[in-house]
């Protein structure tokens, strides 16, 4: 079990244990309490019974107990794709923002796109964007993106947007975010920056968009430190991450990783 992955785990359960994606797919829309998730298990139980045939009578005696919740929860809990915690006089639960994008993938479920990138220099905002707009692979509803607060002070010019062309079917909001000095390092040749305060800063704007957000990383352009992180950040949360080799459609080649 330990050598398998969030994806591999997530869709074991899925498909060998109804109760348990019945459990996902209702904690993929949100927040909910343990009586909430014993409703729909039994309105599940209770469908399945009335296609076999089952009588009225069988129907209504359908009853999902707390113990048997609680083993099932308490499976999905110690493989790492559920939390919880008690609030009052009731249970609540919800998906570990790791798990997100795995259950998913098993379950057929898609969001908006955000697209998460980085770029190094402002000259790089027009290839960048000109590509993006006309890309066949990416559709995305908003757009991350993460530079380096020593390059990117207050005076440079964040512009993506003027560059998306007037007859452009696409449209996107773009959030900025200044990964300060002290984590990413200075322009001094000893100060390389420190990888894992970077992933934690970074990290927090990810969990703020994903969950309500199917998510890629561009991992092309962005300074190093800020690439690696990111690119820990996507296999940790089972993101899709890709380098791009250059930014032209028609001659583009995608590297996934």
């Amino acid at each position: 079990m330990l050598n398998k992955t969030v994806e591999e785990l997530v869709k074991e359960e899925i498909e060998t244990v109804r109760a348990r994606r019945i459990i996902l797919d209702q904690l993929e829309g949100g927040l909910k309490t343990g009586a909430e998730l014993r409703e729909k298990i039994a309105t599940d139980i209770k469908a399945q019974k009335m296609v076999e045939g089952a009588s009225k009578k069988e129907i209504e005696k359908v009853e999902v107990t707390s113990p048997k919740l609680y083993h099932n929860t308490t499976r999905l809990e110690e493989l790492g794709i559920i939390v919880s915690w008690k609030q009052s006089q009731y249970r609540l639960f919800e998906l570990e923002p790791k798990a997100i994008h795995p259950v998913r993938r098993a379950l057929g479920i898609t969001k908006p796109l955000l697209y998460v990138t980085s770029l190094s220099r402002p000259e790089d905002q027009r290839p960048f964007v000109q590509w993006l707009t006309n890309n066949p692979h990416f559709n995305p509803r908003k757009l991350l993106v993460f530079v380096e607060a020593r390059h990117w002070t207050r005076g440079v010019s964040r512009i993506v947007d003027r560059f998306i062309p007037d007859d452009a079917f696409r449209r996107w909001t773009t959030e900025w975010i200044e990964v300060p000095d002290e984590v990413t390092g200075t322009d001094d040749a000893t100060e390389y920056g420190h990888l894992q305060q970077t992933v934690d800063f970074m990290e927090a704007a990810i969990i703020d968009n994903i969950f309500i957000h199917d998510m890629v990383m561009d991992l092309t352009l962005g300074p190093s430190l800020i690439t690696l992180a990111m690119a820990k950040l996507s296999t940790e949360y089972s993101i899709t991450a890709f380098h791009v080799t250059r930014y032209d459609v028609s001659n583009a080649e995608l590297s996934y990783y």
